[in-house]
C-alpha cells in the first residue's frame, strides 16, 4: 500500500533569541539524515506555531536546512480559550499554554493534516538517531492505523481520577457492558513520536469522542493530556491488529531523558 501524501509534523514555540530554535533545527537535521536524504521526493516538514515565528525567524531556520519543503503554519486560533483563564479554576501548576498544547494535539491537529494520508509526529525536543526503514512507508505497507515506539501508563493522578469516569460514561452508549479497563487500560502511546493514518482520526465517531473530550471543561482544568485521550480513542475505535509498536527506529526525547534504540 502506498504512503500517498505524507508529512512530518510538529508544534513549536517562537523564541525572542534565535538560539531558542537550536533544538528544532537539530530535530529537522535528524529527519533529513535518517529519512529525507534517502527519498527522491522528501516528506514536507509542517511546523505549527502560535503566530509567533516571524518571517525573519522562518528564514533563519530555513537557511540551516537540507530538507527542501518546510511549511510554517499559524495555528494560533486553536489556542484561544473562551473567557479568562481565572474562570477555569485551573488545578495544579501546569501552564495554560501546556494545557492548550495538549488540547491541540488531541483534536485540532486532525483538521490541519486532513490533506495528508499519513503523518509522522516528531516533537521539537526529539531527534531521530537511527531509522532502519521508513516508518511511514512501513505503516502504509502494513495497512495500519497507528504505530509508536512505546506504550506507557498515564502517570498524572488527577487525569486518571477525572478522565476515566468521562471515558466510562461516553463509552457506555457505544459499547454496552464493556469494562472500563478495556478502554482506560494504562497502555497509551508515547505521543512525542508516532506515525498514523489520518483518516482514522477523521472518522465521525472518533471526532465526536475527541470533540467531547476537549470541550469538557475538565480537559483544561485538570490538564488531560493527548497521551491518554488518543490512547483511549485507539482502544475504543481501532482494530488491535492495526496498532503497532515500532522497533526499527532510534530516537531521543531530550526533555524527558528518554532514548530508544532500534531492536535487532
Amino acid at each position: 500500500m502506498s504512503a500517498g501524501r505524507s508529512a512530518i509534523v510538529c508544534l513549536t514555540r517562537g523564541y525572542p533569541d534565535l538560539r531558542g530554535y537550536d533544538p528544532l533545527i537539530k530535530r529537522n537535521r535528524s529527519i533529513y539524515e535518517t529519512i529525507n536524504r534517502r527519498r527522491r521526493i522528501q516528506y514536507p516538514l509542517i511546523i505549527w506555531h502560535e503566530g509567533n515565528i516571524p518571517p525573519e525567524h522562518q528564514l533563519y531556520i530555513r537557511a540551516r536546512e537540507r530538507n527542501r519543503d518546510i511549511r510554517f503554519v499559524d495555528v494560533s486560533m486553536t489556542f484561544e480559550l473562551p473567557g479568562d483563564a481565572e474562570e477555569w479554576d485551573l488545578a495544579e501548576s501546569w501552564s495554560l499554554g501546556y494545557r492548550l498544547m495538549c488540547r491541540f494535539h488531541s483534536y485540532y491537529i486532525w483538521r490541519y493534516v486532513a490533506q495528508f494520508d499519513y503523518i509522522l509526529r516528531l516533537d521539537e525536543d526529539c531527534t531521530l538517531t537511527s531509522v532502519v526503514f521508513d516508518p511511514i512507508e512501513g505503516l502504509a505497507d502494513a495497512g495500519g492505523d497507528f504505530a509508536t515506539v512505546l506504550y506507557v501508563p498515564e502517570m498524572h493522578k488527577l487525569t486518571n481520577r477525572t478522565l476515566a469516569p468521562f471515558v466510562r460514561k461516553f463509552a457506555a452508549a457505544l459499547h454496552p457492558g464493556i469494562a472500563r479497563s478495556a478502554l482506560y487500560n494504562q497502555s497509551f502511546p508515547y505521543t512525542n513520536f508516532y506515525v498514523t493514518r489520518t483518516a482514522f482520526w477523521n472518522q465521525p465517531a472518533v471526532q465526536r469522542f475527541l470533540y467531547a473530550a476537549i470541550y469538557n471543561r475538565n480537559f483544561v482544568r485538570y490538564r488531560w493530556g493527548d497521551l491518554p485521550v488518543l490512547g483511549v480513542a485507539l482502544n475504543m475505535f481501532a482494530s488491535p491488529q492495526k496498532v503497532y509498536r515500532i522497533s526499527k527506529v532510534g530516537y531521543r526525547h531530550a526533555s524527558h531523558g528518554f532514548q530508544a534504540e532500534p531492536e535487532e
